[in-house]
Formats: C-alpha cells, structure tokens, sequence
C-alpha cells in the first residue's frame, strides 16, 4: 500500500503521522477548501503557535474547485485526490527535503533514476547543488520562474519557492522539439509527480513578502499520481482507486470503457465526481446557491449532465457505495454516512432532473443552429436553473462561442455568487497567536498586535490583540461583539472570527487610530453573550434529549446559536411525532429545572471519546480536548461559552421539526428572555383571538374546528351552487326580444329554493340587456337588468306573469319573487309577460300637423 508505505518511510524518519484535517478549512479565510496538506499548519509557519513537534507527516484530504472543468478530459486531473506530505516546522530544510523525496522514489518505490527530472526555481541556486549532488545530472533539471515554481496556500499567507519532481513516461510520447522537457507545452511526456516547497515567506494583501522567523517544507504529492507511475498507467482513471467506479458506470450504460473517447469522457468525469461529492459531503458541505455548497452543487450538476450522455440507467448516486468501500477504511467518517450522502445526492438529482431536462430541450436546437446569444443563456440559467458553466463547455464541445462577458452582465447576482464560490476569501494574515480569555471573564486589557484596513471599508478596520475577551464565531456559535476603549476613544466591535491561532476584531474605526503596541481594554456585550450562552446550552441540553427519546441514530448535524433564538440539525430518517417533540421538550425543560451544574475538563482526545463525550464530525479536534457537560447526563466536547448551571436557562420552547435535506431535521429553539417574550406574543394573540371569537383561550382549538367546519360546509354548498348554475345555464333557455329587449326564460330543478342567483347569471349572458325569468316548479323569479328597472319595474312584470300563470309574489327595483304558481301555464305567462313589454315600451304616437287656417281676404 503506497499510502502506508509513505507515511512509514518519514516516521522512520522521526516525522509525526497526523490523520487529515477536513475538507472545511478550519478558521482560515484566505481559501475555500483544503487545497494542500499544509493548510491546518498554517499557524505554524506563520509563528502564530508552537509546533508540538518539528515534524509531521500526513495523507490529506484535498479539493480543487479549479479543475473541476478539466477533469475527463485528460488522464491526470483531479477535483478530489489524496495528498502524501511531509512537513518540517523550522527543523530540516531543502538540505534534507530533496534528499528524502529522491531516497522515497528510488530506494523504496524504485522508480528508474534516469526517469525522474527536477524543476526548480530561476533563482534557487542552492536546490539546483543539491539536486546534482543528489544523482540528478545538470541536464535534468529544469528552471523556471513564479508560474511553475512558486507556490502559497491562497492570496496571502506563507509561501516560497518549490522544487517539482517530473517522471518521464519517454520518448515515444515526446513532440520531438530538441527543448522538450517538464512543464512542456506541445506534450504530455512528463507528469508532475511530487512538490517540495521551501516555505520562506508571509505575503500579505498587497504582495509584499516578509521573511519568516523559521523557514519550514511543505511537500505535496497525489497519491493518484504516484500509484499511476508505479503502476505504469498513464492515466490515472486506469488505475485502481477509479477503475471500480467506472467499470460500475459502464455497466449501468451497457456501453464499455474506453471503446468510445466521448463516453470515455464521461466515465471520468462520474469516477472523480463521485469522489468528490461524496468527501465534501462527507466533510458537511452541503449544496447551496453560495460558497462552498455551490460548488459542491455545480460538481452534481455537471456529473449528471454526462450521466445523461450515457443513458437513463446511469446516476451519479448509484457510486457512493463504491467510494466508501474504496475510502471507507481510511475515513470512517465516509462509511458512516454512506447512507446519507446517497440519499443527500439522489435528492439533488432529482431537483436538478427537471431542470436539466428542459435546459438540454432548449439548448440543443440553440448549438445545431451553430449560435448561442447571451440571452439564450441567461434563460436557460435564469428560467430553468441552468448552469452557466456547463452550457459554456457544452457549447464548446460543438464549437459555438459564448459571450460570457455578456451574460455576466445580465446575470449579475449569478455572477457574484460563482465569483465567491470559485475564487475564495482574502483577508489579512496574523503573524501571532491571540489568547482567548472570554470564558472566564468579559472584559480584559490587553496590547494590540497588528492593525490592518478592511478592503473597501475606510471606516473598518480588522484589529488582532494578544488576548481578548471576544469569541470567534465557530463550532455553529456566533461571534461575541462589544468595544475596544483607549486614551478616552472608544470602538465597537461589530464581529469576531478566527484564523489560525489568531482572533479577528472588525472594529468600526479607520485603521489609523490604532497601531501595534497601543494598549486597550476590550469589553464584551455581556447581556447579548449570556442570552448566546444559555442558547447554546440549551441545545447541548437538546441534543442529549432526541437522543434519549429517539435513539442514538439522532445525531448533531450543525446548529447556529444566536442570541435571540438556536436552531438545531439532526440526521434522522423522518419527521417527529407530535408526540415525540412533547416528549423531547418535557425531558428538555425537566433537566433545566433541574439546574445540572455545568462541568469543564480538558482531556485526550481518546480518553474523552472513551467517556462518553459526543464529538461531531465536522469540527477540528487536537490532541487535547475541551469538555462540556451538564450534570451526569449531557457530554460534548464544546469550545464554546455556556450557562454556569442548567436552571439559568431558564425555559426553552421548541418548535416542530422541518427537513432541511435528504436525512436532516431542524429544530428551532428559544431559551430564556427570548422563550419568556414569545410566550407573552403568543398569549397575546390568544387572547386577541379570543375576544374576537368571544371564546375563552382554552376553547379557542374546538372554536376554530367548528369554524373551519362550517367554513367547509359553506364552501361545499358554494360548490354545489356553482355546479348547478353551470348545469342550469347548460339548459335550454327560450327567449323573446320585444322592442330591443331580450326576455329570457329558464327551467331548473323544482327542488332549487333560491332562483335569484339563476336569473343573475342569465342576465350576465346576456350582457346586461334584458329580463330574466326562472322558474323551479311552482316558484319563480324575477330580474330586470339595471338601465332598463325604471321602464320595466320587476313588480309589474311579476303581476303580468301571474295574470296568467296564478300564484303570489312581489318585487321591488330591479327583482321579485313569488310561487303557488301553475306550472302548465308558464308558456301563456310568459307571452302576458312579452304583451305587457311590448305595451310599455311601445313608443308614444307622433302629434298630427296643424290643420285648417284662415284664409287671406
């Protein structure tokens, strides 16, 4: 196993061998993801903490977002991959670096020696003494200047020149270009195989180099990458830890590998996607519309636009069980969760199905027509949620240029977020520890270490003091904020994070004001730090609950602990039971009355695992541990701050549970004065509720059934109308006009007792103009439309018709009612009805000229 046979090689060596650190960098804002083995290092580089050992060495977890639309394409490039690295921490330099890399390849892999190049840096005169004094000849080694052979962690932090290790596959796959060698453009005879940097610097936001106390090695080597070179497989994806899942993926497709290059294509992007969404799920990213989880969802999103290509039977899901069984052994935390993580993707792709399918439908009429305007793809991400960057490298695969200039700037939003996803944070880099003193006391004086501006804010500024009072958001808690006061000034803090070793102040001040040296006194809110720290209590409180009402499979999946009010996530397979939230919150309110007295213990790690203390799995633990518990009952290990008994939480109300995502529950907590102010919120609507129902607060629920009953029984009798209506108005109408009115008679059921409705709706097909008559059985109704009531009162027609057809009735304006009337008469009736019409509109007769007159004499 070459990954063991690594690590044992340089503890052999008296290097110390630490498991991974997570994917999530851990308090370091310069980088998204882990990018190197040397991240959770940092602050040792930078001289922000002592190294507990002068040297480490580790296989580490590592993403790349940047690669993610090169991978397939070619046999070496990874977004997931495993880095072997060894470390030095101020103690050995490339005097011992170069040499340990040469006798690992040579001695203990045998590599062929006439195989291996060096690349190093156009100034690095010393790597180049060691390497030819090592066995590499002049000829193989290679300079280069900052592109190849430079190397940082992110935009600021530690970094230094390197020296790259490059294996030749050989001649036969040369471009034959007499200057043919590492880093060759017009070929891929050589494969970077190894990286040693010498860290020798700290760069800041502006590029300036600073050297550091102890230069240190950071080395970096993919383990895909070497087991492809000692395996003699030019390609990564023909070696083992891919060729189960793209054999899996070929079978889904009935269509084998490597018999097709496009589909051979596709096949890799779904072997390293699977890796890669399955560790960073692994990790607690989770897919979002930002940061990290929009990668995570862009990386879905393309792996199931190729498992497409390959046929409905293919889905990127299918593979998690594969990667666990392939990772599992070396990260436990991958096999724990390989249920999950299947669900969490299927979910995904079920989401992005619908989308997918129409962006596909619109997109390939687009690409045969040979163009692709920006608006045709800022419809298809806008609309249908199609991701800009696979339209761009689909369209590029059929040859059709995309403006992306111009469908960034109709997508602007869009843009901003794939920038932050992509690209990463900057921020300032400490170059000392800060000590946290917060837990005990909320003011403290200290000294300011470093002052730096805040990028686009002249009035902020981000403020480091050697210890501080102030928590660093993190573990899901939220930052603690207050003021710095000095020589009469005074600042608020308005955010707290970490980075490394060191704590972070955003202070609201121009960076002028404070310098290093300068002392201050540091004063924490401290009503606003105890209302966060009976919240979170609360939930340590909240999880030891679900775990005793629902069983031990409820696991802590996240929380946010505001001041105001907690929510809190948890892995379980379904929704709570009313019952079962009763149960929890009884349990919940019974330990805080019980007022457990709070216990703090730093323990080894194993020994605090062994005791009982619940670690979640997305948070960084060292050697040694900070234990929270509260009483006998509730055991965390918790870096955050807490109430000093339960009883000061005082009460807590929970709300029901919602999914968040496949296999996740939240539940939202509010404790102390936030729980005592909800209540009086809810018994005020109660009691509103009340007044207005005129109904005590206790039978406000069964007021409200019968409310919502009779609302039902309404809404059904509307119903039944409607259906009526619409039948009634399906039947045979007869109808008269006299003198420009329409006069217009219906028939419906005997059984219907209120006719008026009928007669409305006659009257609205006829536009307005006219009379209505309905009759059912032995009643009828009148209506006359509004501009024709004054000529034609509804009372005087009533009268017409009963002339005839007998009965009683009346009316008044514009409609009237009567019954008792002769069913085998309406026909005459109606005619009596037309006759009186008729009379009453018929015009007035013109007055005769004047006759006669006398005549002239």
């Amino acid at each position: 196993d070459i990954r063991q046979r690594f690590l044992n090689f340089f503890k052999e060596r008296d290097h110390k061998v630490l498991p991974s650190s997570s994917l999530i960098p851990f308090g370091d804002p310069t980088t998204l993801f882990t990018i190197a083995g040397m991240v959770q290092f940092k602050p040792y580089f930078l001289g922000q903490a002592k190294p507990p050992y002068p040297r480490a060495t580790t296989c580490q977890k590592v993403f790349r977002s940047v690669d993610i639309d090169i991978v397939g394409h070619d046999g070496h490039h990874l977004t997931f991959f495993e880095m072997l690295g060894n470390f030095s921490f101020g103690d050995y330099f490339k005097e011992k670096a170069i040499p340990y890399a040469w006798e690992f390849l040579t001695n203990d892999l045998k590599l062929e020696k006439e195989r291996l190049w060096a690349g190093i840096h156009n100034d690095d005169d010393e790597s180049f003494a060691i390497w030819k004094k090592t066995g590499i000849p002049p000829e193989r080694i290679r300079r280069f200047g900052d592109e190849y052979n430079f190397w940082a962690a992110g935009p600021t932090g530690p970094c230094g020149p390197d020296s790259e290790i490059h294996y030749d596959w050989g001649e036969e796959y040369s471009c034959g270009r007499p200057d043919c060698g590492p880093n060759c453009e017009h070929c891929d005879r050589f494969l970077e195989v190894w990286n040693l940097v010498f860290i020798t610097w700290n760069r800041d936001e502006s590029g300036v180099r600073t050297p550091l106390p102890k230069k240190g090695i950071d080395t970096g080597m993919s383990l895909e990458r070497l087991t492809s070179v000692v395996n003699q497989k030019r390609s990564l994806f023909d070696t083992d830890p891919f060729q189960p899942l793209i054999q899996h993926y070929a079978e889904e497709a009935g269509k084998p590998y490597g018999s097709n290059p496009e589909t051979d294509v596709s096949y890799r992007v779904l072997a390293d996607h699977a890796r890669g969404t399955t560790m960073l799920l692994a990790d607690g990213v989770v897919p979002a519309n930002d940061g990290r989880g929009y990668v995570l969802r862009r990386l879905i999103r393309r792996a199931m636009v190729h498992a497409r290509r390959l046929g409905p039977a293919v889905h990127l899901s299918s593979g998690v069980s594969i990667v666990a069984r392939l990772l599992g052994p070396i990260y436990p935390e991958v096999k724990t969760q390989a249920d999950r993580i299947a669900e969490t993707v299927r979910s995904e792709e079920e989401r992005f199905g619908v989308a997918l399918r129409q962006g596909m439908e619109r997109l390939q009429p687009l690409l045969e027509r040979g163009t692709l305007n920006p608006q045709d793809v800022f419809y298809l991400h806008d609309t249908l949620g199609f991701p800009i960057e696979l339209t761009a490298e689909l369209a590029k695969e059929r040859g059709v240029a995309v403006d992306l200039e111009a469908v960034s700037a109709l997508m602007q939003s869009q843009r901003d977020r794939s920038r932050v996803a992509t690209s990463g944070f900057t921020a300032p880099l400490a170059g000392r520890a800060s000590r946290f003193v917060g837990y005990d006391r909320l003011e403290a004086d200290s000294v300011v270490s470093e002052v730096f501006p805040v990028a686009g804010e002249s009035e902020r500024a981000d403020v480091f003091l050697e210890e501080t009072p102030f928590y660093a958001e993190r573990g899901g808690q939220t930052a603690d904020v207050g003021v710095l006061r000095w020589n009469g000034s005074t600042a608020r803090v308005i955010d707290v994070q970490p980075q490394g070793e060191a704590i972070r102040h955003r202070v609201e001040l121009r960076p002028d004001r404070l310098k290093a040296g300068d002392r201050i006194h540091a004063a924490v809110d401290a009503p606003r730090r105890q209302a966060i720290a009976a919240h979170h209590s609360a939930t340590h409180l909240l999880h030891r609950a679900l775990r005793d009402v629902l069983g031990e499979e409820a696991v802590q999946a996240g929380s946010s602990v505001q001041p105001d009010n907690a929510t809190f996530d948890f892995r379980f397979p379904r929704a709570l039971t009313p019952e079962e939230v009763d149960r929890v919150s009884a349990l919940l309110n019974e330990k805080i009355r019980a007022n457990l007295i709070r216990r703090v213990e730093e323990l080894p790690l194993d020994e605090a695992i062994a005791t009982g203390a619940v670690a979640l799995f997305d948070e960084k633990y060292g050697d040694r541990v900070r234990v929270v518990s509260f009483g006998d009952w509730a055991r965390e290990l918790c870096g955050g701050t807490h109430v000093e008994r339960s009883g000061e939480i005082g009460i807590a109300l929970l709300s029901s549970d919602r999914s968040i995502g496949a296999g996740v529950r939240r539940i939202e907590i509010r404790a102390g004065a936030a729980a005592e102010e909800r209540v009086r919120k809810d018994e005020r609507v109660l009691r509103e509720l009340g007044d207005a129902l005129r109904t005590a607060p206790s039978e406000l629920a069964s007021r409200v059934a019968a409310l919502q009953a009779e609302v039902k029984r309404l809404e059904k009798e509307a119903a039944n109308l409607r259906q009526r209506l619409a039948a009634g108005g399906n039947a045979q109408l007869e109808e008269a006009e006299v003198a420009g009115v329409r006069l217009m008679l219906q028939r419906v059921d005997e059984q219907e007792k209120d006719l008026l409705p009928y007669a409305d709706h006659i009257l609205n097909r006829a536009n307005g103009n006219g009379v209505a008559i309905v009759i059912g059985g032995r009643n009828f109704a009148v209506k006359v439309a509004g501009p024709l009531a004054d000529r034609l009162p509804a009372n005087d027609l009533i009268q017409a018709f009963r002339q005839v057809a007998g009965g009683k009735g009346g009316g008044r304006g514009a409609a009237g009612q009567g019954g008792g009337i002769d069913p085998n008469r309406i026909d005459d009736a109606f005619k009596s009805v037309q006759d009186y019409v008729r009379k009453q509109l018929k015009p007035p007769p013109r007055p005769s000229p004047a006759g006669g007159g006398e005549g002239k004499q």
